[in-house]
């Protein structure tokens, strides 16, 4: 039986196509917020256009009720229109031409039109009063519609039914578009109350609409509609752009933090090849530099713990040989002293003895010395010049030699401090040992580009060899150190006239 956690799988497709996903729907909200703002746009400027053509329309049907009241009042007859010779038909001194608008308090302005102007130009506004049988009985054109000529044939709603009594509407026209209204012309008998008559006759106004503007809220359509197919295809084609695109960043995220959990886990030599120069290259350059500088933090950690782990063996050894061979020797010595004084002075034995307490005696004398070279220095906490100077007074405190120290602050590599350091120790070490020394000099001064360092002593002295041959390996490892450094180590010694070591090392430039 298979068992499935669906809590590990969401976590898994969540984790391996979340960000995916994110991505692609952000790209798919801001295409459907860029469709909805030219939507919204698009609205602002209908809606306006709406208006001002609601306001024409209702202008059109204002002018048209006062022409048909006005036809009213002048017709000479009660059953049906007659209108007194010279009855004009709108403003004769209107200079208003074809394609224009003027409005007035509560209407529009329709002039009174002598000549002719070219057919098929802009519409223009006019009023028509005509017969319920079609025929015009006065006109603000008379080029264009004469009097007894079809007024059907001519007006923009076709020679079909008239229609009456709407409010009105915009219509199409040959040079553009006109809002137009049709009303009849009725007779009001007796007054505040009276009997409302129709003479059979109807008013025709029209006015040009200024602009192509939107007529309708249904005539919106062909903004609407290519609105709502861009942002129906949005969504698919988003989500595809989106992962698409996301895949290469995608795909270096996951790199990345698969580099960060093995870094976690103690690979500090783990690496991200940076990509371009993005956000994701500048977090991968970033991490690389983090990488860089905590496996160096690292390793500076490991030299400090080996540092320490030597330090503290050279203190075990040092507490070791304190406490076991100096305290046996110092036993030896006075055991020694002790059989010395106890035997007579002719006692065969007695020189024999006085070369046991001498022995004990020097040999105490070379434990003490190699007691203070395995003792830690104080070099990392003060500097070259105090460990050299607690150095002195160490060898002048516990083994009795006088140390005259002469030492000048100079800058030296962190190396190059620790090999001076040593061939101080190396040196004076040599002198208590080997030359049974009672003086001792330490110098370190400024020679130009370079510092010299020296021990001299007035011990016995030896013969130096200048190929190397029969020196120590102190002196030995001495010249190594500071081969290594690029300096330069000379020793003068003469038989019973004492040694002087002296080692020159490169400075620090600042």
């Amino acid at each position: 039986m298979i068992t499935i956690n669906m809590g590990r799988l969401r976590g898994y497709w969540r984790d391996r196509f979340g960000l995916r996903a994110r991505m692609a729907a952000s790209y798919v909200l801001v295409t459907a917020a860029a469709v909805i703002v030219v939507e919204a746009i698009a609205i602002a400027f209908t809606i306006p256009s709406l208006l001002a053509n609601q306001d024409l329309v209702t202008r059109v049907r204002y002018t048209a009720q006062a022409y048909a009241d006005a036809v009213a009042n002048a017709s000479t007859s009660t059953n049906q229109v007659t209108l007194p010779s010279g009855f004009v038909l709108g403003q004769p001194d209107s200079s208003l031409g074809p394609g224009k608008v003027k409005t007035q308090a509560y209407g529009l302005e329709i002039p009174q039109i002598t000549g002719a102007y070219p057919d098929g130009g802009a519409p223009l506004s006019l009023a028509i009063v005509f017969s319920s049988d079609s025929h015009v009985l006065a006109s603000s054109y008379p080029a264009r519609y004469p009097v007894g000529s079809d007024a059907l044939s001519v007006l923009p709603y076709g020679p079909k039914s008239v229609v009456v009594g709407e409010n009105g509407q915009i219509s199409d026209v040959t040079g553009g578009q006109v809002a137009w209204v049709v009303v009849q012309i009725v007779q009001v008998s007796g007054k505040p109350l009276g009997s409302i008559k129709n003479i059979g006759a109807l008013v025709y106004v029209q006015a040009p609409v200024q602009t192509q503007t939107i007529g309708s809220f249904a005539a919106a359509e062909p903004l609407l509609v290519p609105g709502l197919v861009v942002l129906a295809l949005a969504v698919p084609v988003g989500t595809l752009f989106g992962l698409l695109t996301t895949r290469g960043v995608v795909r270096r995220l996951r790199r990345l933090a698969s580099t960060t959990a093995t870094f976690a886990y103690g690979d500090f030599a783990q690496r991200v090849a940076p990509g371009p120069p993005d956000e994701v290259g500048k977090l991968e350059r970033n991490f690389n530099q983090m990488a860089s500088r905590l496996e160096a933090a690292m390793a500076r950690e490991r030299l400090l713990a080996e540092k320490s782990a030597r330090l503290a063996e050279r203190s075990r050894i040092s507490r070791e040989l304190h406490d076991s061979i100096s305290q046996d020797l110092f036993s030896l010595s006075l055991l020694a002293g002790g059989l010395e004084k106890a035997l007579p002075l002719d006692s065969p034995v007695r020189a024999e003895v006085q070369t046991l307490a001498e022995t004990v005696q020097s040999t105490n004398r070379e434990m003490r010395a190699l007691l203070l070279e395995l003792r830690p220095t104080t070099l990392d906490e003060k500097g070259l010049v105090p460990a050299l100077e607690e150095l002195a007074s160490n060898y002048s405190a516990r083994l009795g030699v006088k140390v005259d120290a002469d030492l000048e602050p100079v800058s030296l590599a962190p190396a190059a401090e620790v090999a001076a350091l040593r061939i101080a120790q190396e040196g004076m070490a040599n002198a208590i040992k080997h030359a049974h020394a009672t003086t001792i000099r330490l110098r370190m001064h400024r020679r130009g580009e370079l510092v010299e360092i020296s021990v001299s002593d007035d011990g016995e002295g030896f013969v130096p060899n200048g190929n190397g041959a029969g020196q120590g390996l102190g002196l030995r490892l001495m010249r190594e150190r500071v081969d290594e450094l690029g300096g330069s180590l000379m020793i003068e010694s003469r038989e019973g006239a004492g040694t002087t070591v002296s080692a020159m090392l490169p400075m620090v430039s600042l």
